[in-house]
């Protein structure tokens, strides 16, 4: 079994969602945690259910399997509450840089937040790992709890 790439999994997450696609995990969560069908899921978040399986996939490589992604999904939702798209969409469809207001390709969204906005990219992904930290700590904790409670 591979390894899980955490500090990869948080970047990717990250840019993912400060370039405009901040509905990846609610729809990652739907399809990998819940077991909704792809087709329904993807026409819920407007993409094609090929986008969506492959976000899935990057997901589940990260992590190293399936079940283990599975299981990151919900802590990755939790990590990354509060974190907000820097490209956005705009009415008519195109997508906008909120902080350059330049109008981006969507396929360039993700490289422009790399090459512009790396401060605010790494920012971000120190904040999800600090979370991920406290929640790491708070299960070890609940485990010595359980543990010396047992004994």
């Amino acid at each position: 079994m591979k390894q899980t790439d955490i500090k990869s999994l948080v970047n990717y997450v990250a840019l993912k969602i400060l370039g405009g696609s901040d509905y990846l995990i609610e729809a990652l969560e739907e399809y990998l945690v819940k077991g909704e069908g792809p087709a329904t899921v993807a026409y819920k978040y407007n993409i094609s259910k090929h986008q969506l399986r492959g976000y899935a996939q990057r997901i589940i490589e990260k992590s190293g399997s399936e079940g283990k992604a599975k299981k990151l999904v919900p802590i990755l939702k939790a990590i990354s509450e509060g974190i907000t798209p820097i490209v956005k969409k705009e009415n008519d469809g195109s997508y906008e840089c909120s902080l350059c207001n330049i109008i981006i390709a969507k396929e360039d969204s993700e490289e422009h937040i790399r090459k512009y906005h790396k401060e605010i990219l790494n920012e971000n992904i120190n904040i999800m790992m600090q979370r991920l930290e406290k929640i790491k700590k708070d299960l070890q904790q609940n485990k010595a709890v359980i543990f010396t409670s047992a004994s």
